[in-house]
């Protein structure tokens, strides 16, 4: 047994070794075609460029023809920087930024990315309280600029994530038992979200969150966590999700509004009216463990009624669930 457990969990630290494909930088510009500008870092033979677009109003999903997209598309070539272009004529009639959000997807080893931001290794702003400012350092890290969507989870549930002992497994410096995630699978004969069901498609059709692009809710810290080790990432630390708020602009619209804007000092992070609350990779002291080698972690509050200066937290337990948390991901920066 404890062999195995080596084994696992030098798989588990490999995994989180790789050179993960990180979709950056997007720009999405509207003349007389759409042009989408992007840029990947880590890039790989094996990476794939798709695209998600709705109606904003009614959330109607728009299928793009690949047939009107010219460019770097589908499965693209090592470069440095990435562009293709929409003809127009393509997209319905009444198609512009202002009513339809449209936005790259990148896909790699089954796994769908969405643009993430980059914070070097540094110091940076946090406000503490309406009073208090105060200067942290962090290392460097990428962040997901939006909540992870159903679209996303479907993946991992299609590539049977809860049935694989290594996504399950957690660091020690985190909860004092490192397999206590794959443990609670198992008691809870954890196989889905809660709410969706295998004999609806898609899975998540009756939902309280049922929208393709929508985020992932009602998910406990657990799983939440072998998703992030599927996806070869983590949640963001309390730190780093106070770094990544307080350096952000606000966002005035709705769902993925932020994806066309860019500004060179500030990006804008996807969170509060267009988000939900979120799980965060830090909580209390491992040694606090409240149940059977588990401890309390920090949810990220957010409020869609209400918007905040300052980031808000709770310390709820890793099997709380609640139909408006969700959670995002962050990759620490190797290099």
């Amino acid at each position: 047994m404890r062999n195995i457990f080596i084994i696992l969990l030098l798989n588990f630290t490999v995994l989180n070794l790789l050179a993960l494909p990180i979709l950056l930088d997007v720009t999405i510009t509207q003349n007389e075609n759409i042009e989408i500008n992007y840029r990947i870092k880590n890039p790989s033979d094996n990476m794939r460029i798709d695209i998600g677009c709705y109606n904003k109003n009614n959330l109607e999903i728009v299928t793009i023809p690949v047939e009107i997209i010219s460019g770097d598309y589908s499965y693209i070539q090592i470069k440095d920087n990435y562009s293709f272009e929409i003809n127009k004529e393509g997209l319905p009639n009444n198609f512009n930024l202002d009513n339809f959000i449209i936005f790259p997807k990148l896909f790699y080893e089954d796994r769908i990315y969405y643009e993430m931001q980059k914070f070097s290794t540094g110091s940076y702003s946090v406000m503490k309280s309406s009073k208090e400012i105060i200067t942290t350092s962090t290392r460097g890290f990428y962040i997901s600029k939006f909540e992870v969507t159903n679209e996303q989870f479907l993946a991992f549930v299609n590539a049977d994530g809860y049935e694989f002992r290594e996504y399950w497994i957690i660091d020690p410096n985190i909860m004092s038992k490192s397999e206590i995630g794959w443990f609670y699978q198992a008691r809870y004969k954890m196989s889905l979200p809660f709410g969706w069901s295998f004999g609806n498609e898609p899975f998540f059709k009756e939902a309280d969150s049922d929208f393709l692009y929508g985020p992932i809710t009602n998910v406990r810290w657990f799983e939440a966590n072998a998703f992030c080790n599927w996806m070869q990432g983590e949640m963001p630390t309390l730190k780093q999700i106070e770094v990544a708020f307080h350096n952000s602009e606000k966002s005035d619209d709705e769902m993925f509004s932020g994806i066309s804007v860019f500004n060179e000092d500030k990006f804008p992070l996807q969170k509060i009216t267009d988000g939900v609350s979120e799980w965060l990779m830090s909580g209390v002291d491992p040694i606090s463990a409240a149940c059977i080698g588990c401890n309390e972690m920090f949810v990220l509050k957010n409020n869609s009624n209400q918007r905040f200066e300052r980031v808000f937290t709770l310390l709820k337990c890793p099997l709380y669930r609640e139909v408006d948390l969700g959670f995002r991901l962050a990759v620490e920066q190797k290099n």
